[in-house]
């Protein structure tokens, strides 16, 4: 299975948006620092990957997975 890449850019913030983002605690027990559904999704310019995999679990890459070992979908 190829390694998959994602991109997240965030837009240029500035200091409020940045102290806004950083009390909301989202920060805190996010791998990436934000939770796309969350608050600073509003700073995010696009989304390049698999979707499924920045929300939680690759679905598509995990399906493959699952057929290759003989799991009927």
């Amino acid at each position: 299975m190829a390694l998959s890449i994602r991109e997240l850019p965030f837009r240029t913030r500035d200091e409020q948006e940045i102290r806004y983002h950083v009390a909301s605690g989202e920060s805190i027990d996010k791998a990436g620092r934000y939770g796309r559904q969350g608050p600073a999704a509003m700073f995010g310019e696009h989304l390049a990957g698999s979707y499924s995999e920045v929300m939680g679990l690759p679905l598509c890459e995990t399906a493959r997975l699952l057929k290759r070992y003989g799991y009927v979908l």
